[in-house]
């Protein structure tokens, strides 16, 4: 009998611990806005030049879009944040490939202006996203977006 007790309390520990559906991130833009909300960020939504959806929002004082990719009923498989700086001079490009060089995570480019961009994709196809990988995903965008500023002098 004390076997099958605890059998019983590790199946029951593993059902109270296991992943709600829920907690899932997928490409659907009202639960990536429900998620990032969550993280305590306030998120405003439109839709870009193509007519899919785009989220708005502000971290640490640095207002950025999330983009969405390759929708199809409500559903898209990626999605990509994305933050642009309007600098009084332009910055160069060996500037910039430095950044590209140098860091793993947020990638870098120069706009026609010469204003950097700094983006960040996350695919979200088929099963998505746990949401502890998403808030830390969303903590990891914030800290792209610190140490860019930085570099650039923002």
């Amino acid at each position: 009998m004390k076997h099958y007790s605890f059998v019983g309390a590790v199946a029951l520990a593993a059902l109270v611990g296991a992943t709600p559906v829920q907690s899932q991130v997928v490409g659907d833009p009202d639960v990536i806005r429900s998620f990032m909300e969550s993280y305590g960020l306030q998120v405003s939504r439109d839709t870009d030049n193509s007519g899919d959806p785009r989220l708005s929002s502000r971290i640490e004082g640095t207002n950025f879009k999330v983009y969405f990719y390759g929708c199809n009923k409500g559903r898209c498989d990626s999605i990509q944040f994305s933050a642009g700086f309007d600098l009084r001079d332009p910055m160069s490009a060996w500037k910039i490939n430095e950044w590209n060089r140098k860091k793993r995570f947020g990638k870098a480019y120069l706009d026609d202006e010469g204003d950097p961009y700094v983006e960040y994709d996350i695919n979200l196809d088929f099963d998505g996203c746990g949401g502890r990988n998403f808030d830390d995903t969303i903590d990891l965008w914030r800290v792209v977006l610190g140490e860019f500023k930085d570099f650039i002098d923002w």
